[in-house]
């Protein structure tokens, strides 16, 4: 069942997303197959294209589409809809396009239902549809997924063994290797961009730090083992697992460190920490974050100019780092927030919070002068994706099985928060747009009356995106109703503005505002009022009366 939006909302997409651009598709996945459907005036539309799959993975420019099946993985050419090759596969768990879709990484089970011969790792050539290469891989972590990774021009490829990386040309995968020697290393990530760096991370193994190693690519030219020193190093403890994020030019990496275990037992979850690396290794530091609590996500600008962090206990703060010196300049304010989304061409922003959290969405508007503007909220409850569009005017929440099986289906935003379109289905596994080339698409500034007038309270919306109507409260009622929450950030805390440090000062003399106490509860000052001062003038006299003595 769809639930279309009216038709001042229909006029309103339709103005946004253009009439010149290359057509968009999404690609949803319920019991029944996966779907390509395009998207016809903002809104989605007609089915073009229906595959059996229980899984579907886009190439980068969404140009080819790898369809798992039981037995085989079928490659589709998305432009004519057609089946282009077909691969004997059977028990694949994740497949990979490289960087520019000539090769597909296979992952099979390593048990009599997938690799039968033990090697459950492979690369095929999609030209020729002939196997290039094959190893077996023990075991198969997602987080770490591709294990065998392709430069952006696939010029190198890569994978780990035991203390080694082993290094390819993709033109001949077997016999050329060149092997990285790095004592216990765990991971590693390659950088986007025409000078590929690798970055590797080695955990705290016999009292011994775990660290972060960033080197340069071999070269070809002599086999064997390499051992060399990395251009950078940087040591920390208490981090069992990272996450590598690169920007997009390659220019710099950040490091999401985290531990199982919070040693200063101030959160059940764990710990976890952020660092920051610049891939010529003249720089490196710790983020610098002014609030306590773990680090929910970081996110470059498609710009590479600035990411941002989300970060610390409810209600986490969101700041924005220069990507030069890491240096904080600008904050979004404060509230129940786990998730940053960029469009494709870094202009807007959505701050969300998923998961445990109700759903709240705020769309920030990139400046020219790099300040942020609220242009609206709203709120998609239960949402477990979240995704912008190509052409980056509008942005995908999905409802998802088996995270959850009840009020599948997905929804179009609006760039500034208002709904579009609400597809409700009886089970829903997957939903995404279809990747492209951001030249396909041209970035444009906000429309003209587009800035929504009711996000005075932003967050305060309805699944529709318009403003909530609440009863009146008085304050003494409000923290036995049932609506404290430890997410909702302080009035001065809300809105964007430029970095500043936290008042320590402040809070350290004042108690107006403080948290200490029972929700919705205020502490007198006892420096301030009329009554004060005049105990305190008598305070004074009799002190002045008796160093005066007889």
């Amino acid at each position: 069942r769809e639930v279309r939006a009216t038709s001042k909302q229909e006029d309103l997409m339709m103005e946004a997303t253009g009439s010149t651009n290359k057509p968009m598709h999404i690609i949803e996945r319920g019991t029944e197959g996966a779907s390509l459907r395009s998207m016809e005036g903002g809104l989605v539309g007609t089915v073009v294209g229906h595959y059996s799959a229980s899984q579907t993975v886009f190439s980068s420019d969404g140009r080819l589409l790898a369809c798992i099946l039981q037995s085989v993985v079928e490659i589709y050419d998305t432009s004519k809809y057609s089946l282009l090759r077909s691969i004997p596969v059977p028990g694949t768990v994740a497949v990979h396009f490289s960087g520019a879709a000539s090769y597909l990484v296979v992952c099979q089970k390593a048990n009599f239902s997938g690799a039968k011969d033990g090697k459950n790792l492979s690369v095929w050539e999609l030209s020729t549809g002939v196997m290039v290469f094959s190893c077996f891989q023990r075991t198969f972590n997602k987080n770490d997924w591709p294990t065998l990774q392709f430069s952006s021009d696939e010029t190198v490829a890569c994978r780990v063994v035991s203390n080694e990386v082993h290094f390819f040309c993709p033109s001949d995968l077997n016999p050329k290797l060149k092997r990285l020697r790095i004592s216990d290393v765990f991971s590693v990530k390659l950088s986007p961009g025409k000078q590929s760096k690798l970055v590797a991370f080695v955990p705290e193994l016999r009292g011994q730090p775990g660290n972060v190693q960033l080197y340069n690519l071999p070269s070809f030219q002599d086999d064997g083992v390499l051992e060399s020193e990395p251009l950078a190093r940087k040591s920390f403890f208490r981090v069992q697992e990272v996450e590598f994020k690169w920007a997009d030019n390659g220019a710099a990496v950040l490091i999401h460190g985290s531990s199982e275990i919070d040693a200063t037992n101030q959160s059940y979850y764990g710990e976890s920490s952020l660092h920051f690396l610049r891939a010529d290794g003249s720089f490196d530091c710790k983020v610098p974050l002014d609030k306590h609590g773990p680090v929910h996500e970081a996110a470059w600008s498609p710009r590479n100019d600035e990411f941002i962090v989300v970060y610390g206990f409810m209600p986490a703060k969101a700041t924005i780092f220069s990507s030069d010196r890491c240096e904080p300049r600008y904050q979004l304010g404060a509230g129940p927030y786990n998730a940053v989304r960029w469009n494709p061409f870094g202009r807007f922003v959505c701050l969300a919070g998923f998961g445990n959290l109700p759903g709240d969405m705020v769309f920030f508007d990139r400046k020219a002068d790099g300040k942020y503007k609220v242009i609206g909220s709203a709120r998609a409850s239960c949402s477990v994706s979240a995704e912008w569009s190509p052409d980056g005017r509008s942005l995908m929440t999905a409802t998802t099985s088996p995270r959850l099986n009840v009020d599948n289906g997905f929804k179009l935003w609006r760039y500034n928060g208002e709904l579009l379109q609400h597809v409700e289905r009886e089970k829903l596994f997957e939903a995404k747009w279809q990747p492209s080339n951001k030249s396909a698409y041209t970035d444009r500034p906000i429309s003209a009356g587009s800035v929504r007038r009711d996000i005075s309270g932003f967050g305060n919306c309805d699944e529709s995106g318009s403003k909530k109507t609440t009863p009146y409260r008085p304050p003494h009622a409000t923290s036995g109703s049932g609506n404290f929450s430890l997410a909702k950030a302080a009035p001065g805390e809300k809105g964007p503005g430029k970095y500043r440090l936290p008042d320590t000062a402040a809070k350290s003399t004042s108690l107006e505002g403080s948290h200490h106490g029972p929700p919705g509860s205020h502490f007198v000052s006892s420096s301030t009022g009329k009554s004060a001062a005049k105990n305190a003038r008598k305070r004074a006299a009799a002190r002045a009366k008796k160093n005066s003595g007889p």
